[in-house]
């Protein structure tokens, strides 16, 4: 665990960000880093993130319980730990998981409008795709389920009428992609409010992918 004050500096960073930025609201979403083959930081549940403080930082193992004579508080991991540890599961590329509510693309789910338009060259270089998985009861076993296929082939799902998930190497290019994908939202329905978007040309979108 030698880069752990690192990883707890970066973690405790993109959590106040995150509330900052209004990516998440209350004691909303969670976040968490694979330290090592056999544990994972994440933030705790029931607190702020944006008051968040290192000591507040909970380590768990990879059935996401506590372990003991590490952890200088009393704090329990996210509810939706499940969710996190479902993704260390399937991907053994992931090294950090970020679960947050941002309001405008969480907005599209709960209207039932697709995301998937070609409108920002940003998102369509640095996204794939931007998949929603269909409705799952926040913290209980059916996100998983919902998931699980998704993700295998994805480093993000939208969860319906939820939030969320993403996956990678690094918990602050998280938070990075996270802004660009609510900015894409707000852009995208600034679009609607002013007439139908109009989607970037197959010939642009080539070059784009090719540049």
């Amino acid at each position: 665990m030698t880069n752990l004050p690192k990883i707890i500096s970066q973690l405790v960073k993109v959590a106040r960000l995150s509330y900052k930025r209004g990516l998440i609201c209350g004691t909303e979403g969670n976040f968490s880093i694979k330290v090592n083959a056999n544990l994972i930081l994440t933030t705790p549940k029931g607190i702020c993130k944006g008051f968040l403080k290192p000591s507040d930082l909970v380590l768990v193992d990879l059935q996401g319980n506590r372990v003991k004579g590490l952890n200088k508080n009393n704090y329990r991991p996210s509810s939706e730990m499940d969710m996190h540890l479902c993704v260390y599961e399937t991907r053994a590329d992931a090294n950090a998981v970020l679960h947050a509510h941002p309001t405008t693309l969480v907005a599209f789910t709960v209207s039932g409008l697709t995301l998937d338009y070609k409108i920002l060259p940003e998102i369509i270089t640095t996204f794939k795709t931007i998949p929603v998985a269909q409705y799952a009861t926040p913290g209980t076993s059916e996100v998983r389920q919902s998931i699980q296929e998704i993700i295998k082939t994805n480093d993000l799902v939208v969860l319906d009428h939820h939030g969320i998930i993403m996956l990678g190497d690094n918990i602050l290019d998280l938070f990075y992609k996270l802004e660009m994908l609510e900015h894409y939202a707000k852009t995208l329905l600034i679009a609607k409010i002013l007439g139908e978007p109009q989607n970037l040309s197959n010939s642009a979108i080539e070059k784009l992918i090719m540049s």
